[in-house]
């Protein structure tokens, strides 16, 4: 497996959590169970979809390098 997807959803359920607060306080989306419980889901969702995916562009092997 690549990457580190319990960081990642941890880190993602986070950044839901902290994002539907932010946009509750600034009056952007109002208070309700999408906001409490959908954003921290969806996020912990993709953080744990971007964490599988995360070693972007390292597929070489260490030490080699390309012929021009």
């Amino acid at each position: 497996m690549r990457g580190r997807p319990v960081l990642g959803a941890i880190s993602g359920f986070f950044f839901g959590i902290f994002t539907s607060l932010a946009l509750m306080m600034f009056g952007i989306w109002p208070l309700d169970a999408l906001s409490v419980f959908g954003l921290p889901v969806l996020f912990l969702i993709a953080g744990a979809g971007l964490a599988l995916w995360a070693p972007l562009g390292r597929n070489r092997a260490a030490g080699t390098t390309e012929a021009s």
